[in-house]
């Protein structure tokens, strides 16, 4: 039976007969977090601009759009790709898009979509103006600052002033404003200093934004937050948007520091082996399940220890299960990091009430460039 015919039969079957390792979501946890990010931001000034790479699926993307979200963040040109041809045009590239073949696909992309992407870097700014205007387009640039991750950024206001100043020079690009990510903060075990070090990021990042304005250059959009510092970020005055992820679809590292959503996401397997009395073997493994957030929880197995994870197998020991299992049963796992796992995964089974509802096709699936 070829895999076309196999998805279309598999809709309106109960979970169980899904042939494993499976990725599982769950439509009506999927919906509820949805709309519960939507009610928060209705509340606030700030917008939602929820990122693409943690599930990878345009049709959710949909999904939070109509809820309200102003837009969609992604961090690759060929996830903006996706996106485009999927029909959301307000898309925000939280990245830097560097070499002449990317910035043509980017001129490209500006044609069809209202793209915007990160700079830090003269250079790359005055390259890609070149290239958008022997296309005919101007492109939406956010000047990126580092507010303490240590990774892309400028340093300093002076920086920022200098390299807004070029930008506002340039035909090919248009300065639209300013982002920040204060990644290193949104793990943050204990709340009130997760509050503390978010706070620290955005007092950098809305200091930039004030030196900018005062030395004539307008600023429209501060771009910040994620899943672990929403509540933060989209009340903090100065920012405009959030771009928050894992919430939709949500996953065990979050869940562990008291973000309340739902976990949608599951990762479903088979006992294939049972070769001693509390040894089970299963047939997933670090090519369908990630472990780079700490190892997965296994669902409704109260005392099942995750021994192992090989590349095709985990192994579990159970000293007294709960239920009695047998080689062929299936049991499933809470993915510990959803943007990891969901990527390794060609199509996702919609499941509500344990039923089958549509089987989705992981569109941005490896879209890494």
């Amino acid at each position: 039976m070829s895999s076309v015919r196999y998805n279309q039969l598999i809709v309106g079957k109960h979970k169980h007969e899904i042939e494993t390792p499976a990725l599982l979501l769950y439509a009506d946890r999927l919906e509820r977090n949805i709309d519960k990010m939507a009610a928060f931001f209705s509340q606030v000034e700030c917008n939602l601009r929820p990122h693409f790479k943690t599930h990878r699926l345009p049709v959710i993307a949909h999904k939070q759009i109509k809820a309200g979200a102003r837009g969609i963040t992604c961090a690759k040109i060929s996830e903006a790709k996706v996106l485009a041809e999927s029909g959301v045009r307000d898309v925000l590239i939280a990245n830097q898009i560097v070499g002449e073949r990317k910035l043509e696909q980017l001129a490209g992309l500006a044609h069809h979509s209202d793209i915007i992407v990160a700079v830090d870097n003269v250079e790359n700014a005055s390259q890609m103006s070149a290239i958008a205007v022997k296309r005919g387009v101007k492109v939406n640039v956010l000047v990126e600052i580092d507010v303490g991750m240590n990774r892309c950024g400028v340093g300093t206001e002076e920086e920022a002033l200098a390299l807004a100043k070029t930008i506002l020079d340039l035909k090919g690009v248009r300065l639209r404003g300013l982002m920040g990510y204060e990644g290193h903060t949104v793990l943050i075990p204990d709340y009130e200093r997760r509050k503390s070090e978010c706070r620290k990021a955005l007092v950098r990042l809305v200091r930039v934004r004030d030196f900018l304005e005062k030395n004539g250059v307008p600023i429209e959009i501060v771009s910040a937050g994620g899943t672990g510092t929403y509540t933060i970020a989209g009340r903090y005055p100065g920012i405009t948007e959030v771009q928050a992820g894992s919430y939709a679809t949500m996953d065990t590292q979050y869940r562990k520091i008291g973000i309340d959503f739902e976990i949608a996401l599951s990762l479903m397997t088979t006992i294939i082996s049972h070769p001693t009395e509390e040894k089970y073997i299963l047939d997933t493994g670090l090519k369908s399940l990630t472990n780079d957030m700490g190892m997965p929880e296994l669902i409704e197995a109260p005392g099942a220890v995750i021994d192992a994870m090989h590349e095709e197998h985990v192994r579990i020991l159970w000293k007294n299960p709960t239920r009695n299992l047998k080689i062929g049963d299936k049991l499933e796992f809470y993915p510990s990091h959803g943007c990891t796992t969901i990527n390794l995964h060609d199509l996702c089974y919609v499941v509500r009430n344990d039923v089958v509802e549509a089987v989705w096709h992981m569109k941005a699936r490896g879209a890494s460039q």
